[in-house]
């Protein structure tokens, strides 16, 4: 495990921090936090027992790094299940690069993997660099996960362009209307944040946005898991939605979440909006959307657009059905134009054993490199 000068080593608690110094390069440079999201993922997974780190040493110095978080999928009529882990966080510290050091740390952690027994590793949202770097080592694309936006300072015309071409019960509707009307009142001695709007007008109307609907800061991990298996008859490649995902997936400390539940005498329906802990330009993320029938996704999703104020909202839209497709299309949601060479919102998967390379990859019945078999969304991504 070395060339030139270094070497590459599995995590080990005494190196955390120069972790999170090599990785002020990628995450910034609050310690606190990047030590908290190091936790998070890799530390307190709930399906790996390990931490699939692997690190690019210099004498005792850490100049590289490439993670693996933990994710348990199921897939095919019987719902196997596996765990592949889903590589993130690959950085070099700026005096170490193009030195080779990215396929150096991924040909150990290769080795490692299969030797540890897993069959197949995934990305999402790499990097073009990473992306690039991936591909000459034998990964492959499964497909863009087409990602799509809604510029929401448009939200009345869109709202009504909306209901005009679905006509549905309007109560929700009607009461997000009279909501968007009145100006949010800042929180005092500090500037706007991501979900300043939305707890503004939750907490000043005193009420929830629609008659069904309800927002939380917190999930509801028994309710969503109970859900999730009413709904389970899809055979695709898709994460396991359990109890114990839904209680750790949304304690990512990079981010912050809002929680839209519909619900009658139990819950029908769910929509997770995510953003940047730290205040940025970036969008709010649907990263994930759950519902029994048409009528609730639609009151989620108007909810959500009516709440976002100012902000842009995005998501995946790659491996959704076409009733949803439609349902977002008429919203107003539309292509986010991309200005990388590569997709930046592209998955990509790799056998960890170099013999299956010229194989055939599959789980089951399901070919991987088929975006026909995955169920990808957002949440599923330790971006977000």
């Amino acid at each position: 495990m070395q060339q030139a000068s270094y070497r590459i080593v599995s995590y080990r608690p005494e190196y955390t921090p120069e972790i999170i110094e090599v990785q002020k390069n990628l995450w910034g440079s609050n310690q606190e936090l990047s030590a908290a999201y190091l936790e998070w993922k890799y530390l307190r997974n709930p399906y790996i027992g390990e931490p699939l780190i692997y690190l690019a040493m210099q004498g005792e110095r850490v100049v590289g790094m490439r993670g693996f978080m933990g994710a348990k999928w199921e897939f095919g009529p019987l719902r196997q299940t596996v765990v592949l882990p889903t590589a993130h966080d690959m950085v070099i510290a700026p005096d170490h690069r193009n030195r080779g050091l990215m396929a150096l740390i991924m040909k150990a952690a290769l080795r490692d993997l299969a030797e540890k027994g897993y069959t197949y590793v995934l990305s999402m949202t790499a990097r073009p660099v990473t992306l690039m770097g991936q591909v000459t080592m034998g990964w492959r694309q499964v497909g863009s996960l087409q990602p799509i936006e809604c510029r929401v300072t448009r939200t009345k015309s869109l709202v009504h362009r909306f209901l005009e071409r679905m006509p549905l019960a309007v109560s929700v509707s009607r009461k997000l209307h009279n909501l968007a009307g009145k100006k949010p009142v800042w929180p005092s001695e500090s500037q706007p944040n991501h979900f300043d709007v939305l707890d503004s007008i939750s907490s000043r109307c005193n009420q929830k946005p629609g008659r069904h609907v309800a927002i939380a800061t917190a999930p509801r991990p028994r309710d969503m898991a109970e859900l999730a298996g009413r709904l389970d008859n899809d055979v695709r490649i898709r994460h396991v939605r359990d109890e114990r995902y839904y209680a750790w997936r949304f304690h990512n400390p990079r981010s912050k979440y809002r929680f839209l539940f519909w619900s009658n005498t139990k819950m029908e329906g769910y929509l997770v909006l995510q953003a940047p802990a730290l205040l940025s330009e970036e969008p709010i993320h649907i990263v994930d959307w759950e519902a029994t029938s048409d009528q609730v996704r639609l009151d989620l999703l108007n909810s959500a657009i009516q709440l976002a104020s100012d902000r842009t909202l995005v998501t995946w839209s790659a491996t959704l059905g076409a009733k949803e497709r439609r349902i977002l299309e008429a919203a107003g949601f539309g292509r986010l134009e991309q200005t990388a060479t590569w997709d930046p919102a592209a998955a990509v998967v790799r056998p960890v054993c170099d013999e299956m390379l010229r194989k055939e990859w599959t789980l089951g019945s399901q070919r991987l490199l088929d975006i026909g078999s995955w169920d990808f969304r957002m949440v599923h991504s330790g971006a977000f």
